[in-house]
């Protein structure tokens, strides 16, 4: 290792932007990810940073550049290669526009050309040379990139979590793969959520708790920390000890986020009453006033907004969440196809009130009769629960690839109405609930007259577990932009509601 620094990060600071309009518009951070950050990384060092696979996930993007920090700064002439698995994991391309692709980034055309000639005799690439990304595994997607790190022509790597999804076997060639990078002289970034590669094969330690540096300095003594911490933290033996364990890293993240990275301090130069005043905090109080102002005088006008409001297209059909006066009105999905209530015969994924009182399964109401269902075969959903939220777009990936390539035009159908759908598709089946379409996996469902929602396949089903943290068989998520996706895994099929 020499003393020639290839990258300094200084005072990396990164908060996600937060989810609800009134604290954008208030500056707040929703999420501190990583707190004043500060390392250098040397020629030919191997630079192992420890932390959750998230911190690291955002560390990695503002390193390589794909992300601007909300402080600090990257100083860096050299040339980064930034590898993680699930970066590619939905990638259309066959194996060989891939790997092109990548080398182009990093050489010129006729080394291109030559490493594409030796790489089609290897027999992980020769198998798989016209094979998507997408339908690779996890490990054969790490083999590959592993490859790639060997010879494109990069000063910077940066490996992301690459050692979860190799084998044993596999993990030996990765060593020797680092070491090797590692006497050609190159900065190697292992970034890590397991202990073990960074102790193996990193010969610095930084340790991130919270997105901040807890630990920096040799491997040996940070790996005894590290265990030292993980053997009390083992220890716990309550939710309230749990709670109280790291109090202080946790409040430190937490107070931060809430103070530093909240509403601009005025300058020194702005002097005056409006130096304890929030410019913003006045803007959205008069923008409230004024609304209260306007509901006052709709409501003394006794306006009603009825009648023609229904007869906008692209209106939207809202989820109904009413209350009687004694009690709440529930609802579920039929996880079933043809599923008989009386002389009703409702498709998959149909909304039907239910009752409240659950026991060993589902009253279902529908009009004035009352049915019993069992469990296994509805859904329950409540659109006042505290789902999980997410936008649409981050689950298209895990829909089908014919409904992702078309999906714009599918989805301005919802909330218009039962007819557009009827009379403008070919359809394969269709009643007052429901429309096939011929031909696309595409079923849209109908409510007083609109459309109600859309059901389409579900892909890559373990992957979306994986990445959310998913326990539950069946997923329901917020949507940020409004509507709900919910997932009926058993069917392997999403339902759209566009409230």
């Amino acid at each position: 290792m020499h003393d020639i620094i290839l990258l300094r990060a200084l005072d990396l600071t990164y908060a996600k932007e937060p989810v609800k309009f009134k604290d954008r518009m208030l500056g707040r951070a929703e999420g501190l990810m990583l707190k004043d950050v500060t390392f250098h990384l040397y020629k030919g060092e191997v630079l192992g940073i420890l932390s959750d696979y998230e911190s690291l996930s955002y560390l990695k993007e503002v390193v390589s550049g794909t992300l601007d920090v909300s402080k600090g700064k990257i100083k860096t002439k050299s040339s980064i290669l930034s590898l993680d698995v699930m970066d590619h994991i939905h990638h259309r391309h066959p194996v060989n526009i891939f790997v092109t692709e990548l080398l182009d980034e990093y050489m010129g055309p006729d080394d291109v050309q030559n490493v594409i000639e030796e790489l089609k005799e290897q027999p992980l690439f020769r198998k798989n040379w016209g094979t998507p990304v997408k339908d690779l595994t996890r490990r054969e997607i790490a083999l590959i990139l592993i490859e790639m790190s060997k010879v494109a022509d990069a000063e910077i790597i940066i490996y992301c979590n690459m050692y979860r999804h190799l084998t044993e076997r596999d993990r030996e060639m990765f060593k020797s793969a680092v070491n090797n990078q590692e006497k050609s002289e190159r900065g190697i970034l292992l970034l890590e959520n397991d202990i073990e590669p960074v102790s193996m094969l990193a010969n610095y330690f930084i340790w991130l708790s919270y997105g901040q540096i807890r630990y920096d300095g040799s491997v040996k003594k940070g790996v005894d920390t590290y265990n030292e911490y993980m053997r009390r933290k083992s220890q716990l033996k309550s939710v309230d000890e749990e709670v109280l364990f790291d109090l202080e890293w946790k409040q430190d993240v937490s107070e931060y986020a809430r103070y530093k990275h909240s509403l601009q301090r005025l300058s020194r130069k702005q002097t005056g009453l409006i130096d304890g005043l929030n410019i913003r905090k006045i803007i959205i109080s008069i923008v409230l006033l004024f609304m209260m102002l306007m509901s006052s005088i709709v409501i003394f006008m006794d306006i009603s907004f009825t009648g023609s409001a229904n007869t906008k297209q692209n209106q939207s059909v809202t989820v109904p969440d009413a209350e009687s006066e004694n009690e709440r009105i529930y609802y579920a999905l039929t996880a079933e196809d043809s599923m008989q209530f009386g002389e009703q015969v409702l498709s998959h994924l149909s909304l039907v009130e239910v009752d409240s009182n659950r026991g060993d399964g589902y009253t279902v109401i529908i009009g004035d009769s009352e049915y019993a269902a069992d469990e296994e075969s509805l859904i329950y959903f409540n659109p006042a629960s505290l789902y999980p939220e997410v936008s649409f777009e981050s689950l298209l990936p895990y829909t089908s690839e014919k409904f992702v390539d078309s999906y714009q035009f599918y989805t301005r159908y919802l909330g218009r109405e039962a007819s557009t759908v009827i009379d403008g598709f070919n359809l394969s089946s269709s009643d007052d609930r429901h429309a096939s379409v011929s031909g696309f996996p595409v079923t849209y469902h109908f409510r007083n007259g609109y459309v109600f929602s859309m059901t389409i396949p579900a892909s890559d089903i373990n992957g979306l577990y994986e990445e959310h943290g998913l326990e539950s068989k069946d997923v329901i998520f917020r949507l940020r932009d409004g509507g709900f996706m919910i997932l009926d895994a058993s069917n392997e099929t999403w339902l759209y509601i566009n409230q």
